[in-house]
């Protein structure tokens, strides 16, 4: 008997692997598609069916033996496709497996034998719903103190000597975003609007591109979970991965920071000491996170300061290169002066923005 269950469990495997796992140009014809009809109605509607929330890696020990944490970090179980893809498993050589796998083996692997999740190099099917608007009210409004006592004693607090430079901690956008610890790839955003006056010439950095420059955007379920765990404080009718996923075309998640300006170091002297508010000024109004120009920085908010420097930074900053930029195009000068202060050449190369006047 023991031999007979050894040689069909052979069988099986032989069955599933003959064919081994297709290449990596064929898995990537072969993604899966949340948006089938299968997928998309009955009970394979309702993304639960599939993305069991809590999922084992919040209570099981992780791989690289850190603590769990509140994440969804694996593909769906077995148990999620078995209900209709069966017969799958025993055709073309087990390939459907390789959707997922890529050890091939009838021993459980522990999490190791499959792909990374997210797929890093697959089409992003879902955009992201996030309401600037929203949480910035409820920031607003769940103020970080305990208000008076009945006496209306104000609370005040001493500074040591050496925490005279110590970075203020602001109740705002800092909570979800951080200095990036790393730099990330980058690029000019494009800009459709203003015309080209020449071409892109080599660019010049007062210091090297570094990470301070650039602040972290969410990249986890961990940071959202801290409110939404188990999908509450979400609308009626979106408490579930709906509530912040919408699916849309297939698009490549490329994850590079597109940016006017390269040159801006949010850990400078006279930048860290403000609040994120203090510069993204229509950040708090943004309720849709596809429309990204809303946190982009208004030319004015960089004058309110810059304006009143006694070094007069503002107009060397702006209005010499404004004027550089007009007398190039009066002398017909090739190639057009380029402002590169705060832009790269990419930017830099454009027509001058009424803003910027």
């Amino acid at each position: 008997m023991k031999n007979r269950l050894a040689l069909i469990l052979i069988g099986v495997a032989a069955m599933l692997f003959a064919g081994g796992y297709p290449s990596e140009s064929t898995a990537q014809r072969r993604i899966f598609s949340h948006n089938t009809k299968a997928h998309k109605e009955g009970k394979y509607k309702d993304c639960k069916s599939c993305h069991t929330l809590p999922e084992k890696n919040w209570a099981a020990p992780r791989r690289d033996k850190r603590e769990p944490f509140p994440d969804v970090t694996t593909f769906p179980y077995h148990t999620s496709c078995f209900g209709c893809h069966t017969r799958d498993i025993y055709t073309r050589g087990g390939t459907f497996c390789g959707t997922c796998h890529t050890v091939a083996s009838m021993r459980a692997t522990g999490g190791r034998g499959v792909l990374a999740f997210p797929i890093r190099s697959h089409p992003t099917q879902f955009t992201t719903l996030f309401p600037h608007n929203v949480h910035q009210d409820l920031i607003a409004s769940n103020r970080n103190d305990s208000g008076f006592v009945p006496a209306h004693f104000i609370k005040a607090s001493f500074r040591l000597q050496d925490e005279k430079n110590a970075k203020p901690n602001f109740y705002n956008c800092a909570i979800c975003h951080e200095t990036a610890a790393q730099t990330p790839k980058f690029e000019s955003r494009k800009i459709d609007a203003l015309k080209s006056l020449g071409s892109i010439i080599p660019d010049t950095f007062e210091v090297p591109i570094i990470p301070a420059f650039f602040k972290n955007s969410p990249d986890s379920h961990a940071s959202c979970f801290t409110c939404h765990y188990q999908f509450k404080n979400l609308p009626p009718g979106k408490q579930s991965c709906a509530g912040c996923h919408e699916l849309t075309k297939p698009s490549f998640d490329r994850n590079i920071t597109q940016r006017y300006s390269l040159k801006f170091n949010h850990e400078r002297v006279g930048h860290v000491e403000k609040d994120c508010m203090s510069c993204h000024l229509r950040i708090a109004q943004n309720n849709d996170i596809r429309v990204m120009k809303d946190a982009d920085v208004p030319i004015m908010a960089c004058k309110d300061c810059h304006a009143k420097q006694e070094d007069q930074m503002f107009r060397k900053v702006l209005l010499f290169e404004v004027e550089q930029r007009d007398a190039s195009i009066a002398k017909n000068e090739q190639p057009i002066f380029q402002c590169t202060y705060c832009h790269t050449s990419a930017i830099g190369r454009f027509e001058t923005p009424a803003s910027h006047r």
